[in-house]
């Protein structure tokens, strides 16, 4: 039973699990269709450009989220840590596609897979579950869209002014 509370617990703290932390029945019925896997240093969980069909909650450990430039170089986009409850690669859920960018262990890690196919069937069969989860998903989403609009506009206002200076310069 014990055991059963510390997950519900550990499962609570996740931000997706916002609408459903005052219900442990739902937190349970969440619980069953997550499956646990464990990467080793290094290991990459997501590679850019293959089709996705679940989402990670990172459960322990510390990921690298990671891009290429056009000259196919490596940069860094993101650094995650267990502590932050943060979910990953959630884009599969809704609407599946490739994926747009490429995760990897930076340490041992263990991730907690949401599955697609059992999250869609456990909006079928829990229809308020399903929503309350798909709502948190589009905010959780809209925020990410809202800062990568913020970066477009900060890069595009700085490459006017590299333009504006160079054209000044020049004449």
């Amino acid at each position: 039973m014990k055991a059963r509370l510390d997950l519900l617990d550990h499962l609570r703290a996740f931000p997706l699990m916002a609408p459903l932390e005052d219900d442990p029945e739902a937190l349970s019925l969440v619980a069953e269709i997550l499956e646990e896997r464990v990467y080793r240093q290094g290991a990459e969980i997501i590679r850019k450009g293959e089709h996705g069909d679940c989402a990670f909650l990172l459960v322990e450990g510390e990921v690298e989220v990671f891009d290429y430039t056009m000259d196919q170089e490596p940069y860094t986009r993101a650094i995650l840590g267990a502590a932050m409850h943060p979910l990953f690669g959630e884009v599969a859920l809704v609407g599946g596609g490739e994926r747009i960018a490429t995760v990897a262990a930076r340490t041992a890690c263990t991730c907690w897979i949401l599955r697609r196919d059992a999250f869609a069937d456990l909006g079928n069969r829990h229809p308020a579950i399903g929503w309350k989860l798909l709502q948190q998903i589009a905010r959780l989403l809209a925020s990410h869209l809202e800062k990568t609009n913020k970066d477009v506009l900060r890069l595009f206002e700085a490459l006017v002014l590299e333009v504006e200076s160079k054209t000044i310069l020049g004449r």
